[in-house]
């Protein structure tokens, strides 16, 4: 067996699959060798490399004194699940591992139970039981990202089928045309059904679909449904009922697709609302209780607890929700892929042009540093005031210190404008890293996907267009001209496929080239500018159809640009569906998020003030009435720990770092809602709404401290009059 790994050969089988014809005449014979055999013991080598098998496998060996069995129902439901994530595990092994988390928890805890560390034993306990219900959770949690994954890449894969049978009804062909860029589940699926033909394991398509026809109906029926209608073409031999069954294949799936979509957008709504709700407003209105709490129970409110609870417990949570609720989401379109385009620059880089010279500059690196710098005057203030006084607070003892004055405890400075603004810089430059980080890595990106994708909304009208021009037998230069001045007269000539046809126009004219060379010619292809698969694709359609005359390229972009259009449809019908939500999503993000925390900043300020301007009065009573004002024990320090006030300045880094963490989330629900596993829209997203929230968030809690600050003022000269 050689020492290759499957991905070498997925990507010799790529690049052998890039060469094929698209004349009907393929030679299906690509590599020699059996790649059943080798995929099946690169399998059984690996099976339990990946970490949940692992896992599931240890802790089944480990406690294979039990025998817990889960429910018939349960057993098939999660063996379907299983089935689908293509995991080597059983139901069993599942159950026993969810126990074996608890378990393995249980024992964890119990030595800080006998050293008295209560608070994090009980810690313990909790993420002991929540991994016990991720582990049991798991396989469906997974299977619902197949299916996803699966479904988005089922539409390209009966768009792209259903396009190619249009020219040539050869369904093993336009699987190969198909799997092309279909990188997902369902490509691996129809990769492995073209090898098995290949080598004989299977004589027949119909022998090669039954093999995969048990997952597909777990994955996606609709694709089922639209795969043998799609097969159903090759017993017809009228074309006006091909036609029609082509066109039957791309609408069940379209259709399916709309009406999934339509039911999540209903039922998105509640957890959106509930996980604001209970993930953002009720979290950030508590804080506001614990200034107070911090002196009535200052023996019980512990501040590490109360930042590793925001900053570390509740965002996991609601990363874990999040992805839940993503989960969900129905596979719809697939977004470009950017992976191996010549002209963007490397993950994690930015191409910076600078005097014709080009630099790849290494942006976390750089969001690092500028984060680091806007964050130093508030470092600065923390380390020269904060700190020292939370220090000499946490110090002080009602029995060693009951002469020093509690004014002279409590820092006054913390209190004052200038204490705010210096921390403020403390939440925006973390914050800033993150905006530069997610800006600078997907900007470059999101601007070739965008003209990609303009390029795509366009092909069907242009399709259209320029098929009406080979009514009559012209050549397809003749025909480009044409099609270019009606584009001009429609003013298209800042569309990006405008472009695509003019330099290709432009190169056939000034170099003497022919249609194809101009468009493909390796390294000099006009279509090297315009990566867009589905384009790329088409072209290669318009190539074949020029072979069989210009009334059949006709017949061919006339259809092809109506599947298009389908498509185009049922999409924006869908973007319809998610704009209400996702814009909500957005507005919560962008601006009710740093509103709310703005408030709650600012109260904190006040409150902190106004309860240290209490405890000095008090103490001016305490001493008034020499009520204990010599000895250890009174009313007021017994009831009453005033020396615990939290400086208001801890609280707004605790606001602005859990803001940071939310608005985030958020931004990853509202891009995952709206356009699936698309990273680079995801990064932008998070980019954009974080700037907007940090920018509103300062503004806000400035506005509203200095609106507060007149009222505190009244209030202290009221008291002291």
């Amino acid at each position: 067996m050689p020492d290759e790994s499957l991905e070498d050969i997925e990507r010799e089988v790529r690049r052998k699959l890039s060469s094929i014809g698209l004349d009907g005449n393929t030679n299906l014979d690509l590599v020699s060798g059996s790649f059943q055999e080798f995929q099946k013991e690169e399998r059984e080598e690996h099976s339990f490399r990946n970490f949940y098998e692992k896992y599931c496998g240890f802790a089944s060996q480990t406690l294979s004194f039990l025998k817990i069995k889960p429910s018939d129902k349960s057993r098939d439901s999660m063996q379907d699940d299983i089935d689908v994530c293509g995991y080597n595990v059983r139901p069993d092994q599942v159950v026993v591992g969810a126990m074996f988390a608890l378990g393995f928890a249980f024992l964890a805890s119990l030595p800080f139970f006998i050293l008295g560390w209560k608070d994090f034993a009980l810690f313990i306990v909790c993420t002991g039981l929540f991994m016990s219900y991720v582990v049991y959770t798991y396989p469906g949690f997974y299977s619902q990202i197949i299916k996803m994954r699966a479904q988005e890449e089922s539409i390209l894969a009966i768009l792209y089928m259903t396009i190619y049978m249009r020219v040539n009804p050869v369904l093993e062909n336009a699987m190969y045309f198909a799997t092309q860029h279909l990188n997902g589940p369902l490509g691996k699926d129809l990769k492995q059904m073209l090898w098995m033909l290949d080598m004989g394991k299977a004589d027949t398509v119909e022998e090669a679909i039954k093999h995969f026809m048990d997952l597909w109906v777990k994955r996606n029926p609709d694709f089922v449904k639209s795969f043998l209608t799609l097969y159903s073409v090759l017993n017809q031999t009228d074309e006006e009922n091909r036609e029609k069954i082509l066109e039957k294949s791309l609408s069940t799936i379209l259709d399916s697709t709309y009406t999934k979509m339509k039911h999540y957008s209903h039922d998105l709504k509640t957890p959106v609302l509930v996980l604001h709700t209970f993930g953002m407003m009720l979290p950030l209105i508590g804080m506001i209780a614990f200034p107070m709490l911090s002196i009535f129970m200052a023996g019980e409110v512990k501040m590490h607890y109360v930042f590793f609870g925001y900053i570390v417990v509740l965002p996991a949570l609601l990363w874990f929700l999040t992805q839940r609720i993503l989960s969900k989401r129905p596979g719809a379109f697939s977004f470009p892929d950017l992976t191996d385009n010549p002209y963007l620059p490397p993950k994690g880089r930015y191409l910076l042009v600078f005097k014709d010279k080009k630099y790849l500059v290494k942006v976390v690196m750089f969001a690092v540093i500028i984060g680091v710098i806007f964050m130093m005057p508030g470092l600065f203030w923390v380390s020269k005031h904060t700190m020292p006084a939370v220090i000499k607070m946490q110090m002080m003892d009602k029995s060693t210190n009951v002469n020093m004055a509690i004014g002279d405890v409590l820092p006054q400075q913390e209190y004052t404008l200038t204490a705010m603004v210096f921390t403020l810089t403390i939440p925006a430059g973390l914050a800033l890293i993150f905006i530069i980080y997610f800006y600078f890595t997907s900007v470059q990106r999101l601007k070739m996907r965008n003209s990609i994708a303009e390029i795509e909304d366009d092909l069907d009208e242009s399709l259209f267009q320029l098929g009406n021009q080979f009514t009559d037998e012209i050549p397809v230069e003749v025909g480009l001209k044409k099609y270019l001045s009606d584009s001009q007269l429609l003013n298209l000539k800042k569309r990006h496929i405008f472009k695509f046809f003019k330099e290709v126009v432009d190169r056939i004219e000034n170099e003497g080239v022919t249609f194809v060379t101009a468009v493909f010619e390796k390294g000099t292809g006009i279509i090297v500018k315009y990566p867009s698969i589905l384009m790329k694709e088409i072209m290669w359609i318009i190539i074949e159809g020029t072979k069989k005359g210009a009334k059949t390229l006709y017949n061919i972009m006339t259809k092809i640009s109506i599947y298009l259009g389908n498509t185009k449809k049922i999409k924006e019908l869908i973007y319809d569906l998610l704009t209400d939500t996702v814009s909500s999503i957005n507005i919560q993000a962008k601006f009710l998020s740093p509103f709310l925390a703005s408030v709650v900043g600012s109260l904190t300020f006040v409150i902190v003030r106004v309860l240290a301007e209490m405890a000095k009065k008090l103490e001016g009573i305490m001493r008034m009435l020499n009520f204990g004002a010599n000895g250890s024990d009174n009313f007021f320090t017994d009831m009453i720990n005033f020396t615990k006030i939290y400086p208001p300045t801890v609280f707004q880094i605790l606001v602005g770092i859990y803001l940071i963490e939310t608005v985030m989330l958020m931004s990853i629900l509202s891009s995952g809602v709206q356009n699936g596993f698309d990273k680079v829209s995801r990064d932008y997203t998070i980019a954009k709404n974080l700037l907007t929230a940090i920018i509103l968030y300062a503004l806000f809690i400035i506005v509203a401290y200095l609106s507060l600050e007149g009222l505190v003022q009244g209030g202290i000269q009221s008291i002291k009059t």
